[in-house]
């Protein structure tokens, strides 16, 4: 599987970063401004083992629809969610939070792997992961961003 991995430390408690990033709602504000995602549904309540989110993103003609559940959940430490359908093959998104001195380190992860075996291995160098990782950056920056405003 590839793997994308971004961390930045955030002038604010590990609580607060942990809150700001597992709310759905936050993630989706932080999405690059090409992209648009709307929720399609949600389990009810706060993020925990077993959540599902329904999503669809459209980028430039694309549009794809996934479903992540939550796998692993422990509050402010680590936050594991899995593709259960859609589009890739396989994707998993890893949360890891860190306390640092005046802050936290906030580590985000993608591991994914696109379907079509060799097509998706071409696609994957001549196009996705490069988007991907711009999508990364924008996505850890911003949080920070809007964590550091509040």
């Amino acid at each position: 599987m590839a793997k994308i991995e971004r961390s930045i430390v955030i002038e604010a408690p590990v609580e607060k970063v942990f809150a700001f990033v597992n709310d759905f709602d936050n993630f989706i504000k932080t999405q690059p401004p090409e992209m648009e995602m709307e929720v399609l549904s949600r389990d009810e309540g706060p993020n925990r083992v077993g959540h599902r989110t329904k999503v669809r993103t459209k980028v430039g003609d694309q549009v794809v629809e996934s479903e992540v559940e939550t796998t692993e959940f422990v509050e402010n430490e680590k936050v594991v969610m899995e593709q259960k359908g859609g589009a890739m093959k396989k994707m998993i998104m890893t949360d890891t939070f860190e306390p640092t001195d005046g802050g936290t380190k906030w580590t985000a992860i993608v591991e994914y792997e696109l379907p079509y075996s060799l097509l998706g291995r071409l696609m994957d160098k001549l196009k996705f992961r490069k988007a991907l990782e711009g999508s990364s950056d924008y996505y850890v920056n911003k949080t920070k961003e809007l964590i550091e405003k509040e």
